[in-house]
């Protein structure tokens, strides 16, 4: 283990970048991706755009994938803007709490924060999350949503034509 401490804003931390570089080798995608809602998908189209500069640089100085979002949260529009909650996790630990969030901008604040999983280990570890605050336009097209739930509804249609297939098909693994 190569625990290394940072101060971030008036936080400080103890992180292990080999080893949060480990651990998202083994996340196939973001957050953000593994969700059908239409928040999730403007946000995984905007996500390259999301973040200032300097938080990136944090988020690989921690050996963070930016692209692998551990939870993004759609709270809706803040003006003719969206309001997202988005959180990273990494192998280590908040030492000193501090008060107050980073700003960059008027729009996009940070923090470590100490909410994390249940059973939050990685390589007998403790994880800590990096969380932010995003707020970026709207850039689905009107009928995304629409065509999204045409699909949906055809595979309902679908499981309730052959409700009694499926239910033979889910009771052979019994």
């Amino acid at each position: 283990m190569n625990m290394t401490e940072l101060r971030v804003g008036d936080q400080l931390i103890r992180f292990d970048r080999d080893a949060t570089i480990s651990m998202y080798w083994k996340v196939a995608e973001g957050d953000a991706n593994s969700c059908a809602c239409s928040g999730c998908r403007n946000f995984a189209q905007l996500r390259s755009k999301a973040y200032p500069a300097g938080f990136r640089d944090l988020l690989a100085t921690l050996g963070i994938d930016s692209s692998k979002e551990s939870e993004a949260v759609y709270h809706g529009p803040k003006g003719d803007q969206h309001f997202y909650d988005v959180r990273f996790w990494f192998v280590g630990q908040l030492i000193e709490t501090g008060e107050r969030s980073v700003k960059i901008g008027d729009e996009f604040q940070y923090w470590i924060g100490t909410a994390v999983p249940p059973g939050s280990t990685e390589l007998g570890q403790n994880l800590a999350a990096v969380e932010c605050t995003a707020v970026i336009p709207w850039m689905l097209r009107a009928n995304d949503d629409r065509e999204l739930s045409a699909q949906m509804a055809k595979a309902e249609e679908i499981m309730h034509r052959y409700r009694n297939t499926l239910r033979a098909l889910a009771n052979t693994d019994r």
